[in-house]
């Protein structure tokens, strides 16, 4: 096979080429070239044949894979136990609590849970935004009043579900 010699592929419906020998290895080696994929010569390009109908280039592009067998050698069983009747479901609890109760005095003892400041949090911010309503209530704006009720429901809500119910206990 001369090694100038060139070929057009034929990938997803479209013909692409002409590809030298080492570009149509690559594409080999990755997968995009199969025995099926059509080709064509660079000095014939109108005639289209499958990779495996030039025998010389499917030989070179995907060569013969050797198949390994498994040899004569028996396999042997191994990490097994010299009794062959499997624990009963008793038998390993029991053994588990044995191992629990062995191991007890090295466990480490339960932390009594941190106070929460959530309440606390929440009363202060809640004041503040209820005290900033009232203030601006008594200013004497009456077109802001609307605007101050809306200020007064939306931050009392919003303040707590974020304290209790986006926010994690700290």
């Amino acid at each position: 096979m001369p090694a100038a010699l060139r070929y057009f592929l034929m990938e997803d419906g479209l013909r692409t080429g002409p590809h030298s020998l080492l570009v149509l290895r690559q594409k080999a080696d990755i997968g995009v070239l199969t025995s099926t994929t059509p080709v064509a010569p660079e000095t014939e390009p109108d005639t289209w044949a499958p990779l495996r109908d030039f025998q010389a280039l499917c030989s070179e592009l995907l060569p013969e894979r050797p198949k390994y067998k498994l040899g004569a050698h028996p396999i042997k069983r191994v990490n097994t136990s010299a009794t062959d009747a499997a624990p009963s479901v008793q038998e390993i609890l029991s053994a588990n609590l044995a191992r629990e109760k062995a191991v007890q005095g090295d466990l480490l003892t339960p932390l009594r849970p941190r106070k929460n400041r959530r309440r606390t949090d929440y009363l202060i911010a809640a004041s503040l935004i209820n005290g900033l309503v009232i203030v601006n209530l008594f200013l004497g704006r009456p077109w802001y009043d609307p605007f101050l009720l809306g200020f007064f429901v939306m931050g009392n809500i919003s303040l707590a579900w974020v304290l209790f119910g986006v926010m994690d206990r700290y």
